[in-house]
């Protein structure tokens, strides 16, 4: 018997292992499929454009079908958690900023044993998938 997998199992596949900016990935990704809703067009393409380099672009790859190759996912680095998602040759885009309180969530401390930067991973993950949306980004349509 073949189970589907569920699209955070598919995101946690392609990036090798569960972290704090995969499940921010994974909430953006989500976020903005929402607020763009149905492709606008059959021959538009979703284009993001990140502003920093981080784990989250794994989860726009699989979520979004973004990606690096056909040049549909661009990093503009400035070292902020700020993604524009937008379809091709249409006005259609909406960016998300994630808010600071939610990005300091996203390192986890060296210094921890391995048991408590597992407990950390996990309550981080956490934190950033059941912060309440106000909390945790602000979108802008355009």
């Amino acid at each position: 018997m073949c189970v589907e997998k569920t699209p955070w199992e598919q995101v946690i596949d392609f990036h090798g292992h569960t972290c704090p900016q995969i499940s921010l990935g994974y909430r953006v990704a989500q976020i903005a499929m929402r607020e763009l809703g149905i492709r606008p067009t059959p021959g538009t393409e979703l284009m993001v454009t990140a502003q920093t380099h981080s784990c989250a672009l794994d989860a726009f790859q699989v979520l979004n079908h973004a990606t690096y190759g056909r040049g549909s996912l661009i990093v503009n680095e400035k070292k902020l958690h700020r993604y524009l998602f937008e379809y091709s040759g249409t006005p259609v885009r909406v960016e998300i900023s994630v808010q600071p309180d939610i990005v300091e969530h996203l390192v986890i401390p060296e210094h921890l044993s391995t048991r408590e930067k597992q407990n950390a991973t996990l309550e981080a993950i956490q934190f950033i998938l059941g912060s309440e949306e106000t909390a945790f980004c602000t979108i802008q349509k355009g």
